[in-house]
């Protein structure tokens, strides 16, 4: 049996991207020995099997957000670290590949490895469009250099191959397997995220609040993060606390996707978009922007939701409009769209193609 390491910052917080890394890692468990290697020594947010070795480098990545300079200067202290103590663990164990999923922990993997361009596997979670300069320069010089990057959605797919690096598109696992679509009859529009300016859910109340005759709707915002004081101060600037709530990150997000009738995504740009799928298990159908790289891999306009012109607010206020005002069997229409994406979503097929990629049998 092949031994995989997954080495990332760490799995406590209760991100799209700790999700994934951990509903992969249910998966393989079943194939494969799992090591997980983490910076810090906290506990994961979202449940991780028994049977997995786990090891912490005990060095968390810590950085002042306000402060570009300190950050960089962090940031390199964090990759020297980080590196030596990932290649002393390295040596006293055999392995067959290191999955990685952000560029940091690809360098920091490429510096800690013997072989990185047999066993070095880069899962790329972010758009290519949401790194700065300095990050995409890096990632241009690392890439083309390790075993195989696999991408989430086809638009940077290809911009990774014309980087002459050896990308495979490969789709998220679907959290949640579509058993039961909601009644749609909740009158709530739910927002699921970390709060941050990426994520705009600024930009998302602030069309609410030009939507009228709400008729009962309300805008529910799940998540935690550096944005909050703002989301609040703002909701209360625009009057708009009967009809927009905010509520901390739970791991029972089952029951809060259970009672959603229509999902709202802003993202400034996302790789995947993985809150999309896991609201469409649940039949619930989607309005996004039409943002860089993931979400037109997930929402047909008019099919499972509405695809908004990127930046295009005006549409989606209107869109946001139409939602609030739509009859019921139109609405059932578009969740019954949502819910098929989901049932013909094949998990299986992807599993499949990390089989292939770490070279299961062989």
């Amino acid at each position: 049996m092949k031994t995989i390491v997954i080495y990332t910052d760490s799995l406590m917080p209760a991100g799209g991207r700790e999700r994934v890394i951990v509903n992969l890692l249910n998966e393989w468990v079943k194939e494969y020995n799992i090591i997980l290697i983490t910076k810090d020594d906290g506990n994961s947010f979202y449940n991780l099997p028994n049977d997995i070795r786990q090891i912490s480098l005990k060095c968390p990545m810590i950085m002042n957000m306000n402060n570009r300079v300190s950050r960089i200067i962090s940031v390199i202290k964090s990759i020297g670290k980080s590196s030596f103590r990932l290649k002393k663990i390295l040596k006293l164990i055999k392995y067959d590949y290191v999955y990685t999923a952000t560029p940091l922990n690809t360098v920091e993997a490429y510096l800690a490895m013997r072989h990185p361009q047999e066993q070095l596997v880069v899962s790329e979670h972010a758009s290519a469009y949401a790194f700065n300069s300095i990050y995409t320069k890096m990632k241009k010089i690392i890439y083309p250099k390790v075993y195989c990057i696999s991408v989430l959605n086809q638009m940077d797919t290809i911009i990774y191959l014309g980087w002459n690096a050896n990308a495979i598109y490969v789709p998220h696992l679907v959290t949640y397997k579509a058993k039961d679509c909601n009644e749609l009859s909740s009158k709530i529009i739910l927002n699921i995220g970390r709060l941050t300016k990426d994520k705009q859910q600024g930009l998302l109340i602030d069309m609410w609040a030009k939507v009228q005759e709400k008729n009962g709707w309300k805008l529910w915002i799940v998540g935690d993060g550096e944005e909050k004081d703002n989301l609040e101060k703002k909701i209360i600037a625009l009057d708009l606390k009967d009809s927009v709530k905010l509520i901390p990150a739970t791991k029972n997000i089952e029951e809060i996707y259970k009672r959603a009738s229509f999902f709202a995504f802003t993202s400034r740009c996302e790789g995947f978009g993985m809150v999309l799928l896991e609201a469409m298990s649940f039949g619930v159908p989607c309005i996004s922007f039409d943002c860089p790289s993931g979400p037109r891999d997930i929402v047909s306009n008019e099919v499972n939701g509405y695809l908004i012109e990127n930046n295009n607010t005006q549409d989606y206020i209107l869109k946001l409009q139409k939602i609030v005002q739509m009859e019921k069997v139109e609405l059932d229409r578009l969740g019954n769209g949502a819910f098929n994406t989901v049932l013909n979503w094949d998990n299986k097929s992807i599993l499949r193609k990390w089989d292939k990629i770490f070279k299961r049998g062989n």
